[in-house]
């Protein structure tokens, strides 16, 4: 059986809508539910396909950079190549406290995210103010590419048990928006539920563990 299409998702969504007319709800419409969906799945879940890194350069006596890639989710780490050191996370208050007024240069040991640059991607602030030239790999969870329908109609790069979850978080905006929550509601249930039943067959034993419990325990459930 071959894989869905955004095609055949945007069908699946208008039937579970009640057959709605494409001149109350679009296919354009509906195929931006399936995408908010799809990136929602991906927003919660850490799957190992949308794992990505890249790296920036940088510069004596310049503390903010702004990334070349605009695709993150959610940024893991920031690795300092040249030195093999890994950058510890900071937040702003922190910053201020540890500089006070005096951003002291050295070898970056810490980083945050310091809003956005000229091209509205992502910015990170270096501390200290790196005194050369270093390569820092930043490590991340990246934005999946929205399913289209023409010219070729694509499918999701998660895999294909989550389908289900995509189409039945569509169905709930859908409903949602025809001013039917009981139904949007009942939707968003099964979604909900499809997502544990996806996740017990889909999970790999590289996720990292972020839950309580004994290493040897989880080590054994790998088995």
């Amino acid at each position: 059986m071959a894989r869905l299409t955004a095609s055949d998702m945007v069908d699946i969504v208008r039937d579970s809508l009640g057959g709605e007319t494409s001149e109350t709800l679009s296919d354009a419409r509906i195929l931006r539910y399936i995408n908010q969906s799809y990136l929602e799945l991906c927003s919660s879940y850490g799957f190992d396909q949308l794992q990505k890194s890249d790296t920036f350069t940088t510069t004596s006596g310049t503390v903010d950079y702004e990334l070349s890639f605009d695709d993150i989710i959610e940024i893991h780490a920031l690795i300092d190549e040249t030195n093999k050191f890994t950058l510890w996370t900071m937040n702003e208050f922190e910053y201020n406290e540890y500089t006070q007024g005096n951003a002291q240069s050295g070898s970056p040991s810490h980083w945050l995210i310091h809003g956005v640059g000229d091209n509205d991607r992502w910015k990170i602030r270096l501390w200290p103010t790196p005194n050369g030239t270093y390569t820092v790999r930043v490590h991340y969870a990246m934005k999946p590419t929205e399913l289209v329908q023409s010219p070729t109609a694509t499918s999701p790069i998660i895999p294909e048990q989550w389908d289900d979850s995509i189409i039945y978080r569509a169905v709930a905006r859908g409903w949602a928006m025809l001013g039917d929550d009981e139904k949007a509601t009942s939707w968003r249930r099964m979604a909900r539920s499809t997502d544990q039943a996806a996740y017990q067959t889909t999970y790999h034993p590289s996720r990292i563990k972020t839950r309580i419990g004994s290493r040897v325990g989880s080590a054994l459930r790998d088995v």
